[in-house]
């Protein structure tokens, strides 16, 4: 990453305004070239807590909590087209701070924000995207499921649901999930996830879409992602032309917290 100054090895946060006024909270640790994180559902900045040791010693993490998480505010009518003004504004503030174009990292449907956030930006240099989620198909019935868990007042259901019906995951990774100091976040988030999973459905790719992301790009594919994940997958990286590929194999959506030195290792050399 060339044109950029290095940032301060400081853990902090600032915040920044989007478009329509809500409040980004932005987390920052490490020294060196920027990196802004984008997490996916289910969980705030803490959702790197694995990957950003293993990157802040190269590069400066800047960990954004996206709109109805962690510390940053929320605003209706909920639109993800919100969460693209809500990178790009994080995006250039983290440029102006840094004087030079920054890389831009998303998991999931953080990763699905971040293109959309790269489109809006001219600040981005690189862009790693871990399987972005738009257009992703849901089994039928499973998000009114949530819905109705919700609606009844049980959140921990609802992410059950969520973890079964829609991620496929086994009963031992479920537990291992629960005994995670993580929970309490992913139990406080369920709200989120109907609203995100209706923008992933109504998505449909039109030419030219991303016409307007000028940067250097990477997917991250895991060979053990459940085949809907692949799909959605596969049609981002058909409206990146150009883009690279690397399949994470052995691994699922979550090699970053299953081996975080060896996503670190990718990050890192790619945008480098």
């Amino acid at each position: 990453m060339s044109r950029t100054t290095s940032t301060e090895a400081v853990a902090s946060r600032f915040d920044v305004s989007s478009a329509d006024g809500t409040s980004i909270a932005v987390w920052t640790e490490g020294a060196g070239p920027p990196l802004v994180l984008v997490h996916g559902s289910l969980g705030d900045h803490d959702h790197f807590q694995a990957l950003v040791p293993e990157l802040a010693n190269r590069v400066g993490t800047f960990a954004m909590d996206r709109r109805g998480f962690g510390a940053s505010t929320d605003t209706a009518p909920y639109a993800i087209e919100r969460e693209f003004e809500d990178v790009a504004a994080v995006v250039d503030a983290v440029a102006d701070r840094c004087q030079g174009p920054v890389a831009l990292f998303g998991h999931s449907y953080g990763a699905s924000c971040a293109m959309g956030g790269a489109a809006a930006s001219a600040n981005v240099s690189h862009l790693v995207l871990y399987e972005p989620s738009l257009g992703l198909r849901y089994p039928p019935g499973s998000v009114e499921n949530v819905e109705r868990a919700l609606a009844a007042g049980d959140p921990e259901a609802a992410i059950r649901l969520v973890l079964v019906e829609i991620l496929e995951l086994t009963e031992a990774d479920i537990a291992a999930m629960r005994a995670s100091p993580l929970w309490p976040m992913r139990v406080a988030a369920a709200p989120t996830v109907p609203r995100e999973c209706r923008a992933e459905e109504a998505w449909t790719y039109r030419a030219g879409q991303f016409d307007d992301v000028d940067a250097e790009i990477l997917f991250l594919a895991g060979s053990e992602s459940p085949a809907a994940v692949r799909e959605a997958t596969d049609r981002a990286v058909a409206a990146l032309p150009g883009a690279r590929i690397h399949v994470l194999e052995g691994h699922g959506h979550a090699a970053h917290r299953a081996d975080p030195a060896m996503v670190a290792d990718l990050v890192v050399d790619f945008v480098r």
